[in-house]
Order: C-alpha cells, then structure tokens, then sequence
C-alpha cells in the first residue's frame, strides 16, 4: 500500500517533467539551429574578409549577390543580396535561398548601385552583437571614434565615412524612403534632419553628390517600430 501510495504521490511530477521535456524539445532544436546558424555566418565572414574567390563563387551561385559590406576593425563582414521583385526576401533566408530566421544582409529593392543617393541595407539585430546586432556599440562616441570606416564592395571598393547614428521610430522619421534626392536642397534636408536625430556629433558633413550608405537594424529593447541606423559618406573607389 506505501508502495503505491508513493506512486500516486510522484505520478504527477512524472507528468510535469515529462511535458516540460516535451514542451523543452522545439526550443532546444531551435537552439541548435541558432547556433549553427551563427557558426556557418562567423566562418563566412571570415572567408569573405580573407578569400576573394569566396566572393566570386557566389556571385555565380547567386546572382541576387550585389556586393559585401564590411566595417574595418570589426568582425563585420557579410555579403549582401538584392531582390528587386520580393523586396524582403532575404529578412529570413540565406545565401543559397533556404529558409533562415538570421537572413541575410540585403539592399533595398528601391535601390540602384550607381545611381542612388542613398543605399540602404537592412540586416537583423542578433543578441549579443551578431549580424547587425554589432552596430549597437556605434551608440558610444569613443566607439565611432576608434571605426568611423565602411567598406562596400560591389564591382568595385566604395569607402565611407560614418557621419551619424540614431535610434529612431521609423514612423517619426522615415528615412528608409530615401533613395533618390530630388536636387541639392532635398539632399541637403534629408542629410540636416539626420544630424538633427544622430545621437552625438561627428562633425562630418555630407556634400551633395557624395552617395549616403544607410545600416539599418531593430534597435533591441526599445519596441517593434524602432530602428538603430548607421549612416556613411562615401570617400572615394579603390
């Protein structure tokens, strides 16, 4: 009789940890997935920083691939897609089209290499400053001091200097609109009202006719409709 007795008393901790398992499996999955998924970005990033042929390959595999942005002194080197017919294909999957919640760093459909004012590449923000998650440290100023640089590389190497970052509520202020000014006096409101919303001053001032890059992520923490957005000058072609 004790014997059963102890049987019904620890059936229902049986049965809880047997859900909390079955409720703990999905998540553990997805757990390893992340994870792979961030292993398989870190070497890629490493292979496009150090190996040029890396480039090459998948812009035969892929020719949604327009180019690999980097930011010197970082481990910040992605390639970077376009699709023009779905727009934000890219927000969840890779580079060989297979799904992804991690995506892929990818320009604007509404954006042309040569002739945009402004190019704007959306990327996720990943905890713990993975993905564009690592533009979160450009919120410090002594951080932007030591990596003011951009490196774009399409057919050729665009270098940019970075002259503002905001946080910003994309309804306030919706600078992903952007692309194209319409003459010098647009330009130059559109690049006014960017210092006005930057979080410090890098007394760097955009000219008109120098092209704009835009990095824009979620800024984690501060709701679903805000944004972290690093912009950049561009320097010249190498």
């Amino acid at each position: 009789m004790k014997k059963i007795k102890r049987v019904l008393i620890l059936l229902p901790f049986v049965i809880i940890a047997g859900v909390a398992i079955k409720v703990a499996i999905p998540y553990l999955n997805d757990y390893k997935k992340e994870k792979k998924e961030e292993k398989v970005y870190e070497e890629l990033a490493e292979d496009f920083k150090n190996n040029k042929s890396h480039r090459d390959k998948l812009k035969i595999d892929n020719t949604d691939y327009v180019g690999t942005i980097e930011i010197p002194g970082m481990k910040f080197c992605y390639p970077v897609m376009q699709t023009k017919k779905e727009p934000d294909y890219y927000l969840n999957h890779d580079i060989r089209k297979r799904y992804s919640f991690m995506g892929t760093p990818y320009l604007s459909a509404y954006c042309d290499l040569k002739e945009s004012d402004n190019l704007i590449i959306y990327g996720h923000n990943i905890n713990g400053g993975r993905m564009f998650g690592a533009l979160a440290a450009y919120k410090s100023q002594e951080f932007w001091k030591e990596h003011q640089g951009i490196n774009f590389t399409t057919d050729k190497k665009r270098a940019y200097q970075i002259f503002a970052v905001m946080s910003v509520n994309v309804y306030e202020f919706e600078y992903w609109k952007f692309t194209m000014a319409r003459d010098e006096a647009d330009y130059n409101k559109f690049v006014q009202e960017v210092k006005k919303r930057s979080l410090y001053d890098t007394e760097v001032q955009p000219e008109y006719g120098e092209q704009i890059i835009t990095l824009s992520t979620c800024d984690n923490g501060r709701g679903n409709n805000w944004r972290l957005v690093v912009f950049g000058r561009k320097k010249g072609d190498d």
